[in-house]
């Protein structure tokens, strides 16, 4: 099995690091991961028994792949720190929004194998979605690689980089608009008499049912919505409902101002 190590275990560090192991495509034995100054790292690696190493340069002499979940902001000062550490082999993978492949290579050499994938939160409990572009320095037996790591933590998609960024405000952001929506649910059912143990159970199991059917039937949501709006009826009813107040082009405008899209 490759050694893994990743440094940075913040949110998505950690998402990255349960779905791994959850999904036993990792054995704990086989993870090294680094941390800045909090020591969370080094108290995450000894509850997982995997491998802590206190300086990233370390880290990156070890491992076969290489996954920098940081900021973009500390990425320079991260490549230079592993940039004479990692061996000729070593995939790369940054699962940082907004660092391009060309400013990798102003600080790694020419030849790197890099890939940049951006996961989402759902990844720690392998219902992940992971947009990826690899670099032209990666190889097909190395992307193959980089495919099944996130394929074991959710579904992946293959993009031009052009395309990255909206794509990981799509799947990166949505968890939170789902969970806004998922929470105005279980409030109605709270305004309507349920209890609100009961209004989240239904609501947050309605979303995950819905979600499950249009990708398990390679469905179209509107046939999903066509299919439980019989004529006059209380979907219908609802769906008239959030049409007049504009769920549809909220949707829109929140992911436009998350991606800065200019109209």
């Amino acid at each position: 099995m490759k050694q893994i190590g990743i440094i940075g275990v913040g949110h998505l560090g950690s998402a990255l690091i349960s779905g791994l192991l959850k999904s036993q495509y990792l054995e704990p034995n086989n993870l090294f991961i680094s941390g800045g100054a909090s020591n969370k790292a080094q108290k995450l690696a000894q509850q997982l028994d995997c491998h802590f190493c206190a300086d990233n340069s370390e880290l990156a002499s070890k491992v076969d792949i290489l996954i920098l979940a940081v900021i973009p902001q500390i990425l320079p000062n991260v490549l230079e720190q592993v940039k004479l550490s990692i061996k000729a082999d070593t995939i790369i993978i940054s699962v940082a929004s907004s660092f391009t492949l060309e400013q990798f290579y102003q600080h790694l050499p020419p030849h790197t194998p890099i890939v940049r994938a951006i996961p989402n939160i759902p990844s720690s409990v392998c219902q992940g979605m992971t947009a990826i572009t690899p670099s032209a320095q990666v190889k097909s037996a190395q992307l193959e690689l980089v495919k099944q790591l996130f394929l074991a933590i959710g579904k992946i998609i293959l993009i031009e980089e052009k395309k990255l960024e909206i794509s990981g405000t799509v799947a990166g952001c949505s968890p939170a608009y789902v969970a806004l929506f998922t929470e105005a649910l279980a409030d109605a059912g709270v305004l309507a008499g349920l209890s609100r143990d009961e209004a989240y159970l239904l609501s947050k199991q309605a979303v995950l049912g819905a979600a499950s059917v249009l990708l398990e039937q390679d469905m179209l949501p509107a046939q999903l919505k066509d299919s439980v709006s019989s004529p006059g009826g209380t979907t219908i009813r609802g769906i008239a409902q959030l049409e007049k107040f504009g769920l549809r082009n909220a949707v829109i405008e929140a992911v436009k101002a998350s991606a800065k899209v200019k109209d």
